[in-house]
């Protein structure tokens, strides 16, 4: 079995722009920001992000203009992660599609994403426990 660390999995990925699946932790956040760049698609699902990896992401996602459909399910993100990737979304009108499922944000973060509605058109936040 081959360990490879998360930057490795990145660096690869700079020559691999197709790939659509990724399976790393949050210490990979920054050097994934730069993969962001070239990516179309990517599936960050089941990878503990939580709110402080998310920041990372969003820093991304404001700079970013390939990336296209994006899955952060099941990473721990809250409201205050929810938020920077709402405000992310402010400025970038690439990403079209979006899920957020499974990952605890609440009344707070579904009202900072519910502005994003009006340019992202299929946000999915389904099993986030919004009353």
């Amino acid at each position: 079995q081959m360990t490879l660390s998360c930057k490795e999995v990145v660096m690869a990925l700079k020559t691999n722009p197709t790939r659509t699946i990724l399976d790393f932790d949050v210490e990979g956040s920054k050097e994934l920001a730069n993969v962001l760049k070239t990516n179309t698609t990517l599936n960050l699902s089941w990878n503990g992000i939580g709110d402080e990896g998310s920041k990372e992401v969003a820093n991304a996602l404001k700079t970013n203009t390939t990336l296209i459909t994006l899955d952060l399910s099941w990473n721990g993100i809250g409201d205050e992660g929810s938020k920077e990737v709402a405000n992310a979304l402010k400025i970038n009108t690439t990403l079209t599609t979006l899920s957020l499922r499974r990952n605890g944000i609440g009344v707070k973060g579904s009202k900072e994403l519910a502005n994003v509605l009006k340019t992202n058109t299929t946000l999915n936040l389904s099993w986030n426990g919004i009353g």
